[in-house]
């Protein structure tokens, strides 16, 4: 995307202030006067506001992140803190209580923290679940809350009124006119009690596009809020919506006009705690620069999960900063994609029209699109010197908002920037920096080509980028050493630049896919969609049609291996913060990736020509889950969540499972599982030397024989481990068996005396040589396919059979099925509850059951 930047008066640098001094008692009823606020200049003219609030839901930041926060916004030019973390009960729910003595000390040296890097904090308190705005008691209850915070330290704070019914009591409706009547009054009572202070903001129940009735320009709420609040009082607005893909200076204008003052962005652009299977890793954008003189400020709601905000603060800032002093610089942010079969990823490092940026900040665009580069030193890792490159032609935007999930604009017609030398060394450095600190996604190093301004020399960090937050006590720990007769230890591969890249791009945008992902998407979509030229009864196979499905079918195969590949780096990673933050969501991706490649695999050598997608036309943006739900979608039982639904470990591990389609040098490994666990549990199953083979003969040897194209094992680095077996319809299966397979097996296996008491093992033999009932015809229309699951007890993962099930409904339901069964000893509570966990019930009694079996069904 390109950002254009206009000339524009904006406030100057921002003067560091000496920090205010902090008092430990409880509160006092009358304040004395306000200070200026942290950065404000001394002549009175109000800063721009540029910072992160924290105002998701979920579990807040601790303390020790917020510091490392204040930290990064100095070095990168942002001035403010807001703190109203929704969970923090003392903030919402309990507002008026007030903090205890720890607590106390706590928030003190936090905005004391805040103070001592040129922070300003503002303090958010969110009283609208339950006040009652004409009870002066609550008015004094929230006034002496305040009081508290005041003496902390804090000298700018927030009201807010989101997120709450619009309806007032009965006695505020006695007093006030309207609920916006009551929040004005309200706030300006508190703002003037406070004694006015420089900053101080109001968050409008009506606080975007979409929630002003009937519209933003007609609505009564916003003109009770424009004209009856003291002008001094900011306005918060999120846009056209909650999460807004772009905020255009039309809208900006139009809330201004209404409001009678420039609001202040409280930006939900990279919020994730909506959808927990979102986490957002790309840049900031869809904001024109031209905004910043038509707004008063933007403040971030980023991602809940700290350690994985770096891109979207950093990019705010360089937003921010390219028309700080109103000096105007063109941000341009782009990339170059490479052709097919480019050894690696190309990207073309954004460059500066004007000098004054220096080579810092230039290199913070990097991140824009995608997180890395590879065509220049690892910037994220080890900043290194590196000449730049010419602005690259402007990319044309997609600009609809009826499609969210567009592809990031693609270029391909530039030339490859020049490869640094030093890019050689990539993988050392990526190992030994990951391993140091948080130090593997920072940029802010000077390089020596331009000269320092004042800013940035505030900026410069002379110490190291060393976090508070890398808690991991391995990296005390002394490395192992093995001995002359130990084995040595597993040596994970170190974190490639191409990973952090893809990870970027699999979790980019609220509004868009990384092109990495958009291009799986894509594929998986050509593959499904011409999976008949494939297909194993296709009469006329057209041969280059099939080279070409073989040939992307591998290229998709590859790129769901790099996602596997980069799961297995970053779990090995030392800086366990990181990990565990970004863990959940790469366990998740990598999952559902494993589940659709493996489906792929079977496309490509068992489909049928009657190979069918249902429900495959919704719009994209109509599924939650991010990239891993579009996947989930393109699935043919898209709609079976609990397959999808695989918690990760409580404890990382890079313990990778494989699922593939069965092949026959399989079938020695599955009889071996399928004997293993059916004893299991047994005390006594006597079988003969000859008899070896009878169980997996009995319960799985007719699926490998005569419908192997429904067949999938799991591996893992010792071999097979599981299998699922099925068939579509189980009335020809049954009748294939009966001419083939049993006569086969009676032959083999010789009919037991029946006169005598018989073994479990002669029991079993004796099934091949007496007629088995069918089951009724109506329990097998809504349930015509057999199927059979089953994991080695050394497998703990409990997600990988999900997945082997999750591949196996999809093969079955592709070529028509609406429901499948499976069959389960009454006495075989293991297995009973295996498939309870796989989404499969236990079938009601029907006339024509066997009286011994329990059967299990599970609808597709």
């Amino acid at each position: 995307m390109v950002q254009k930047d206009k000339a524009l008066e904006t406030p100057s640098l921002d003067v560091e202030p000496s920090p205010s001094p902090v008092s430990g008692e409880a509160c006092v009823e009358a304040p004395g006067p306000v200070v200026d606020s942290v950065g404000v200049e001394s002549t009175g003219h109000r800063k721009f506001i540029s910072g992160v609030v924290e105002g998701f839901y979920g579990r807040p930041w601790t303390m020790e992140q917020r510091k490392e926060l204040f930290r990064r916004q100095q070095k990168w030019g942002l001035n403010a803190y807001l703190y109203a973390p929704k969970d923090d009960y003392k903030h919402r729910m309990f507002w008026r209580e007030l903090y205890s003595v720890e607590e106390a000390e706590q928030l003190m040296t936090l905005i004391a923290a805040a103070q001592e890097h040129g922070i300003e904090f503002i303090y958010a308190i969110s009283p609208g679940l339950d006040i009652t705005f004409s009870n002066q008691k609550e008015v004094s209850a929230l006034k002496k809350k305040l009081d508290q915070v005041t003496h902390f330290g804090c000298k700018s704070f927030a009201l807010l009124f989101d997120d709450i019914d619009h309806n007032m009591c009965p006695a505020d409706k006695e007093v006030f006119s309207s609920f916006a009547h009551a929040q004005v009054s309200i706030t300006n009572e508190i703002y003037q009690y406070l004694g006015e202070p420089e900053t101080f903001l109001f968050c409008p129940t009506e606080y975007c596009g979409t929630f002003c009735y009937p519209s933003v320009s007609q609505s009564p709420y916003l003109r009770t809020v424009g004209e009856k609040l003291l002008p001094d009082i900011d306005v918060l607005w999120t846009g056209p919506k909650v999460v807004s893909k772009d905020i255009t200076v039309e809208s900006i204008e139009e809330v201004s006009k209404i409001l009678r003052r420039s609001p202040v962005i409280w930006d939900n652009f990279h919020a994730n705690d909506y959808d927990q299977k979102r986490l957002f890793l790309g840049p900031y954008k869809g904001r024109s620069t031209e905004l910043i003189p038509r707004l008063k400020g933007v403040l971030t709601n980023p991602n809940c999960e700290f350690e994985s905000n770096f891109v979207a603060i950093h990019t705010l800032a360089t937003w921010y900063k390219s028309n700080m002093n109103g000096v105007r610089k063109d941000v341009v942010m782009s990339r170059q994609v490479p052709q097919s079969g480019s050894k690696s990823t190309a990207i073309d490092v954004t460059s500066m029209s004007a000098p004054i940026l220096c080579s810092s900040t230039s290199l913070t665009t990097v991140f824009q699109q995608p997180i890395m580069s590879s065509s220049m030193p690892p910037v994220c890792l080890d900043p290194l010197p590196h000449p730049l490159t010419k602005t690259p032609q402007e990319a044309e935007e997609k600009d609809s908002d009826e499609e969210p999930m567009e592809t990031v604009v693609e270029k391909q017609d530039e030339p490859e920037a020049e490869t640094d030398p030093e890019e050689k060394n990539v993988a050392p450095i990526l190992a030994d920096k990951i391993t140091e600190d948080l130090k593997p996604m920072d940029t802010d190093k000077e390089s020596g080509v331009e000269s320092k301004s004042t800013e940035e020399s505030i900026q410069e960090d002379s110490g190291s980028d060393i976090a508070p937050m890398q808690t991991d006590d391995q990296l005390k720990q002394d490395v192992f050493v093995p001995g002359p007769n130990e084995k040595q230890l597993f040596i994970p591969e170190p974190l490639t630049l191409e990973d952090l890249c893809l990870l970027a791009e699999l979790f980019y945008l609220p509004y868009e896919h990384g092109p990495k992902a958009m291009q799986m998407l894509k594929e998986f979509n050509w593959l499904r969609a011409n999976s008949s030229v494939v297909s194993v009864n296709c009469k006329r196979k057209d041969n280059e049609k099939v080279e070409e499905w073989q040939t992307r079918a591998h290229k998709f195969e590859e790129m769901c291996c790099s996602v596997i590949h980069m799961f297995t780096r970053l779990s090995n990673i030392d800086n366990r913060t990181i990990l565990y933050d970004l863990y959940p969501y790469i366990w998740d991706i990598k999952s559902i990736l494993s589940m659709v490649k493996s489906f792929v695999q079977w496309l490509g050598c068992r489909s049928q020509s009657s190979a069918q997608f249902l429900r495959g036309d919704q719009e994209p943006w109509a599924f939650r889950g991010g990239l891993a739900g579009e996947f989930q979608r393109l699935l043919p039982i898209d709609g079976a969540n609990d397959l999808f639904y695989q918690p990760p470990p409580s404890l990382p591990t890079s313990k990778m499972y494989t699922i593939r389609p069965y092949l026959p040098k399989d079938e020695a490994a599955v009889y071996k599982i399928c004997k293993e666990m059916y004893c299991e549990g047994l005390e006594d199953v006597p079988l003969s030397e000859d008899d070896s083979d009878l169980i997996g003969d009995r319960l799985v040897g007719g699926f490998l024989t005569l419908s192997s194209d429904y067949g999938f094992v799991l591996e893992d680095d010792e071999g097979v481990c599981g299998y699922a077996l099925g068939t579509v319809d189980v009335k020809p299966f049954v009748k294939k068996c009966k001419l083939s397979w049993i006569p086969h097996m009676q032959e083999k296996y010789h009919k037991p005396d029946c006169e005598k008491d018989l073994t479990e093992a002669e029991k079993m033999i004796l099934s091949f040589h007496e007629e088995e009932e069918g089951l009724p015809e109506s329990f097998l229309s809504n349930f015509p396919s057999l199927i059979k699951v089953d994991v080695h007890a050394k497998v703990t993962d409990p997600s990988v059979a999900k997945s082997m099930m999750g591949c196996l409904l999809s093969s079955i339901k592709a070529n028509g099925s609406h429901g499948a069964f499976c069959k389960v000893r009454q006495t075989d509570k293991r297995m009973l509850d295996f498939y309870s966990k796989l989404g499969c019930f236990e079938v009601a009694k029907m006339d024509g059951f066997p009286k011994d079996v329990i059967i299990m069904g599970r609808s597709l």
